[in-house]
């Protein structure tokens, strides 16, 4: 038998490997995006641009949602984690197939992401911080009937609106509610400015819009507006859930930002701050809801907001031919607070435009149906003939004209 000493002395025994060679290998794979072949230059331009304060000017029909969309994708590309994304758009739709389409161009999982309105993110980080605000657990979520019922409930506690036929009804106390909500003015002000025939009764409505906060609060509850003041009020007011919140997110997207109001221009201007990776898209000659609060000086002060800021344009038309286009940017020129833009068409061809001044709503209902009467007798059959109007309240005039 070998002795201790020839033993200590032998090589230790090695595992048994099996070793494989590839006959061929390909070369690294490169990222999956190919930004050359999809995007135009206009549209490259923002999806690879620098990780700091970019206003992109993205006029109707230049493909900001690819390049939004493709923003995104070489943000995953370059290293920064899904859930590291915060995009923030006019829809969850919007939202949702945004990211849809970023999973399949970089073939990860989009999940993780945060994306959606400013109302829907809020709620999702309300559900982890609420507490700090003083809200139980699985607070409850009003929407705009049960806030109309909390509201006349406020008014009923205080015995106002009985008799006294001139008090606004709940649905106005809402929308006055809500407008110094997300405009970030005194309600005084809102009252004076957007509803005076209510000036007289300033001091009662001031007490039911308290008397209303504090039903919400008995009831654990939050309604739409609250929401988004409560997102401001943990990142101003409370310093642990800030820092939290920002350190969730290293890149900001907003679509749509033209349309943001005064209190959700605040929020993105918080949550950027840490890092500045902030990227808005809108367009100021599209902004059409400043009734519903839009605050149009987000857009139009970002490169006073953030001087250092990257300023690119989207200008390639898609979608109109060249006559539409031209009428357009001539409408355009008008506005006397804008980024100044002309847009261009990658159509050709398209058949002018009529532009026909008329005295009122009743005549320009008149002139459609004439056309309507016209072309028919030109051979278009009615069913290939379609009216456009901002809103169904805009077609009361034409259906009365349509039905003689």
């Amino acid at each position: 038998m070998p002795n201790e000493t020839a033993l200590a002395q032998q090589e230790p025994l090695q595992p048994a490997v099996r070793r494989y060679a590839l006959k061929t290998s390909a070369p690294p794979r490169k990222g999956l995006v190919d930004y050359d072949r999809d995007l135009s230059e206009e549209q490259r331009a923002v999806a690879l641009c620098d990780p700091r304060p970019t206003l992109v000017i993205a006029g109707a029909g230049s493909g900001k949602t690819r390049a939004l969309t493709f923003r995104v994708a070489h943000l995953l590309e370059t290293g920064t984690a899904p859930e590291k994304i915060l995009l923030l758009t006019f829809t969850n739709k919007a939202a949702r197939e945004m990211m849809a389409r970023v999973g399949q161009l970089c073939r990860v999982e989009t999940r993780r992401m945060w994306g959606g309105t400013f109302h829907h993110v809020a709620h999702g980080l309300l559900r982890e911080h609420a507490s700090r605000l003083g809200y139980a657990d699985r607070f409850g979520l009003l929407d705009r009937e049960d806030a109309k019922e909390v509201m006349a409930s406020a008014t009923a506690d205080l015995g106002y609106g009985v008799g006294q036929r001139r008090f606004p009804r709940p649905d106005a106390m809402i929308d006055l509610y809500s407008t110094a909500v997300n405009t970030q003015r005194p309600l005084a002000e809102v009252i004076a400015v957007e509803a005076p025939q209510f000036v007289a009764l300033e001091e009662e409505i001031l007490r039911v819009a308290r008397r209303f906060a504090e039903r919400k609060a008995q009831m654990n509850a939050m309604d739409f507006d609250d929401l988004l003041l409560n997102w401001k009020r943990l990142l101003i007011e409370v310093p642990g859930a800030r820092e939290s919140i920002c350190r969730r997110f290293s890149a900001v997207l907003v679509d749509e930002y033209q349309d943001t109001n005064r209190l959700q221009g605040e929020i993105v201007d918080a949550v950027a701050a840490p890092h500045g990776n902030l990227l808005v898209v809108g367009d100021d000659a599209q902004s059409i809801y400043a009734f519903r609060g839009a605050h149009f000086e987000n857009i139009l002060k970002f490169p006073e907001r953030y001087p250092q800021c990257q300023h690119l344009r989207l200008i390639t038309n898609y979608r109109s031919t060249p006559p539409i286009l031209a009428l357009a940017n001539a409408s355009i020129r008008c506005n006397r607070k804008q980024f100044e833009k002309e847009l261009r068409a990658h159509r050709e061809g398209g058949v002018l435009p009529a532009l026909v001044p008329l005295r009122d709503v009743h005549q320009q209902a008149e002139f459609v149906a004439q056309r309507i009467l016209e072309l028919r007798e030109e051979g278009i059959p009615l069913r290939e003939m379609s009216v456009l109007y901002r809103a169904h309240t805009h077609s009361m005039e034409l259906q009365m004209e349509l039905a003689r």
